[in-house]
């Protein structure tokens, strides 16, 4: 009887052992909890306390940095089930450090670990099946761990499971179908978990029939640093076919893409910066108008008696510009169109179809509230078709047209 009661004071005494090793780590006393987990790590049965010794041996906490001896800790860890001793001895083969590189190695020990249940090892033997490294490559497996980790949360499996879905697999034997439903439900619940890759994958999904979300989307993804939606962002606010034109918006997203190395939105930001400095011109040049052609009293007098004498002038001439009617009811059967200048002298336009030989491939609208020329191409009834015509314009112009939509320019004459 004595002897089974002091075997159960000996089994009290050992967990007492490891709950202060433990303990002791956490509350980062390294030293006190280096002597009580090396104790505790003797024992095979405290897989535990062998993994915190190779954290402790790892990382240099309260003894000088080992790497060999981490490993060592980490072995019979791994050894003695530790799931997270299992994925981080397989990252250590598959990263060479510590031991020999050995991509084989790599995929057991992770294996090992997600068949336990451990969210990132199942992310990583599926991302190892896809592109079979330390095992043949097997896209069906590839999927199924995926899914396995996406069911439990992982939002990274979630955005590679979701463009699976997107694409679908198709291979002798092997066949998941294209289902974009499924598709658009994983990424959009990676998405939701803040994944700066997954809310820009999402929002250029939907750009098309959920512009609203897309942008809010776009915005999040931006935020969260991704430099792909800043720049989609500054364009989508260039362009204004999307959202309300905003050069504003535009130049605030293109800055912040061209911070974290998004060369490409230079560009816009170029563009930008041409027309502010061109509308400042236009204003200062207006001013100085106004001062030199500001009527006196006497001319205003001499203005009003002669006023049935003078004809008004016409907006344009036959002879050069002519405006084409027609295009209001164009604009009224169809809903998109490219707007290639906007200007208010005739010359001016004349001179611009002229440069680009556009006189036969345009129709020119004035709008008299505002005193200007519309420059517009053939309007087109999907967005598709007009965002072609506008790449070809583009490369026509060498620079940027601006994408509207049919109603936006009716309002205009209103």
């Amino acid at each position: 009887m004595f002897k089974y009661f002091a075997f159960f004071i000996l089994s009290l005494l050992s967990l007492s052992v490891f709950a202060d090793c433990k303990s002791e780590f956490e509350k980062g006393n390294f030293v006190e909890a280096f002597g009580l987990c090396q104790e505790e790590s003797l024992n095979d049965a405290s897989p535990d306390a062998q993994f915190i010794m190779a954290k402790i041996y790892a990382k240099g906490l309260g003894v000088g940095r080992d790497t060999t001896q981490a490993i060592n800790y980490l072995s019979q860890a791994a050894q003695n089930g530790h799931i997270e001793g299992m994925f981080n001895l397989g990252m250590a083969f598959e990263l060479g450090k510590g031991v020999d590189k050995n991509i084989n190695a790599a995929f057991e020990w992770q294996l090992k670990a997600a068949e336990k249940g451990w969210l990132k090892a199942q992310r990583k033997v599926a991302k190892m099946y896809e592109h079979g490294s330390g095992v043949q490559g097997e896209p069906i497996e590839a999927f199924n761990w995926y899914q396995r980790a996406a069911e439990q949360g992982d939002a990274d499996s979630q955005l590679e499971l979701g463009a699976i879905y997107m694409q679908g697999i198709s291979l002798p034997g092997k066949l998941i179908p294209q289902d974009s439903v499924k598709g658009l439900h994983w990424i959009r619940e990676s998405a939701k978990q803040n994944n700066a890759e997954a809310q820009f994958a999402l929002a250029s999904l939907i750009i098309d029939e959920k512009p609203e979300e897309a942008i809010r989307f776009y915005k999040k993804a931006a935020e969260n640093g991704n430099k792909f939606s800043m720049h989609n962002l500054a364009s989508i606010y260039l362009k204004g076919d999307v959202v309300e034109k905003n050069l504003v918006t535009s130049k605030y997203y293109a800055q912040m893409a061209v911070d974290v190395g998004q060369k490409s939105s230079q560009s816009i930001l170029d563009h930008i910066n041409k027309i502010e400095n061109t509308a400042n011109e236009v204003n200062m040049l207006a001013k100085v108008e106004s001062v030199i052609t500001s009527p006196t009293p006497e001319s205003l007098v001499a203005k009003e008696s002669k006023k049935s004498a003078i004809k008004t002038e016409k907006p344009v001439s036959k002879k050069t510009v002519s405006v084409d009617n027609k295009i209001i009811s164009l604009l009224e059967n169809t809903n998109y169109i490219i707007q290639l200048a906007s200007m208010s002298k005739r010359a001016s336009v004349e001179a611009f179809l002229k440069k680009y030989n556009l006189k036969d491939k345009t129709h020119i609208l004035f709008i008299s509230n505002k005193n200007r020329y519309l420059v517009l191409s053939e309007p087109k009834e999907y967005l598709t078709q007009a965002r072609a015509l506008q790449s070809e314009l583009n490369t026509l112009l060498n620079g940027s047209s601006w994408l509207r939509k049919t109603p936006d320019i009716i309002s205009l004459m209103q």
